[in-house]
């Protein structure tokens, strides 16, 4: 269920997948530049800091799995967790 209180997840909002756990957020994906490789930033996904995602976690995103390899807490209740492809 995507959360309400942040109104564009509920437009733009996908559903991941932590440890079995459906969780709602945006995922920001890198992008690549004309020869495949990764020009831009890793991805990220930013979903509610009540959800608990931790560094370490798998977050399983349109069938790929990433590994969390940072979260940041942005003080408003979301926070941003980069990702990096396992």
């Amino acid at each position: 269920m995507i959360n309400t209180t942040y109104g564009y997840m509920k437009d733009f909002g996908i559903v991941a997948t932590k440890s079995g756990v459906s969780i709602s957020g945006i995922f920001d994906a890198a992008y690549a530049d004309a020869f495949s490789m990764v020009s831009g930033n890793h991805p990220a996904f930013i979903c509610a800091s009540s959800e608990g995602v931790a560094r370490g976690n798998t977050l399983v995103i349109n069938g790929t799995s990433y590994t969390v390899t940072v979260t940041e807490p942005d003080g408003t209740g979301l926070t941003v967790c980069r990702l990096e492809e396992v």
